[in-house]
């Protein structure tokens, strides 16, 4: 097992490369000029040569070659620079907000969990009868909502009573109280939920035709017993895939959700700086969470090993 981290962590050396030019290329060719933000109403009183100074000092004469060197070096070393604008490591940025995005994406899959595993078993077991049509109309529906319409929808229906019930807070934070983190984490884990349960209902379906749940059957097993350790269990492999690959687009979708909420994780941080031409804080956010991603593979393999003992790493 050790040897196969190693391995893993090995190969990925390459794959953050790429990831590391491909960021880096993107925000090279991002249009605008971030000396505008950094000087802010001063960009127009100042001498051109204080402007060139300024953009001197921020290393944005430097050609693309020595640009790209230099983050290299950066992130060999795990620096992540230094907001142009907040004047802050973007390291404390990060450490910040992290918890806080982390906190919403617990939340989000909770809710996918809860609500996708449940309804694809069930699906899967009234397969062919209006359980299971209505259940993956459903299922459909969620997948083809965006996220930045449930939450307009959310807010209209459940924080106010013109056009629905007043039972949550529209947006705010208020130090991570459950009551306001309850409906973002409705918006997002609903579209997730989706997708968990068709991935279910399809891996359950697939592994019920199988020898060993007949046999299990035909020793008078209990129907709970059957379902639940030896055919869920065996569906385990395609549903853990799909919530690993869920995590990136809950970093995805956290951006949208935390902006409409106003909820202070790492989408609130990286949509102003995007804005102010904060390259720092950007490349820093999008390459910690590439980073997150890998790991969340990495685990995702070693957890195979343990739902399902046939597979071994060497």
């Amino acid at each position: 097992m050790t040897l196969y981290i190693i391995r893993r962590l090995v190969q990925v050396i390459p794959t953050m490369l790429g990831i590391f030019t491909v960021l880096f290329i993107l925000a090279y060719l991002m249009p605008g000029d971030p000396v505008r933000s950094v000087l802010g109403e001063e960009y127009k009183r100042l001498s051109p040569e204080v402007v060139e100074g300024v953009r001197e000092q921020l290393g944005l004469n430097d050609p693309f070659l020595v640009r790209y060197v230099k983050f290299l070096g950066q992130m060999a070393r795990l620096d992540l620079g230094k907001s142009f604008i907040l004047k802050q490591d973007v390291w404390d940025i990060i450490g910040y907000r992290l918890p806080r995005t982390l906190q919403l994406m617990a939340g989000g899959m909770f809710v996918a969990l809860i609500i996708g595993l449940p309804a694809g078993i069930i699906a899967a077991e009234k397969q062919y009868t209006w359980i299971d049509h209505v259940l993956m109309v459903i299922a459909l529906l969620g997948v083809s909502m965006p996220v930045f319409w449930l939450a307009l929808l959310g807010q209209m229906l459940f924080t106010q009573d013109k056009y629905g019930i007043a039972l949550f807070p529209v947006a705010g934070y208020e130090q991570g109280s459950l009551i306001h983190m309850v409906l973002p984490s409705l918006i997002l884990g609903t579209n997730l939920s989706a997708t968990i349960a068709r991935v279910t209902r399809s891996s359950m379906l697939e592994v019920r035709g199988m020898d060993f749940i007949t046999t299990a059957r035909a020793k008078g097993l209990p129907y709970r017993v059957v379902l639940l350790r030896h055919q869920l269990r065996n569906a385990l492999i395609p549903i853990i895939t799909v919530v690993a690959l869920d995590i990136g687009y809950l970093l995805g979708g956290s951006i949208v959700t935390e902006t409409i909420f106003n909820w202070p994780g790492l989408g609130r941080a990286i949509v102003p700086a995007i804005q102010r031409q904060d390259t720092p804080v950007i490349l820093g956010i999008l390459v910690f969470g590439a980073f997150l991603f890998v790991v969340i593979n990495l685990l995702t393999d070693l957890i195979y090993a343990l739902v399902n003992p046939r597979i071994r790493y060497a």
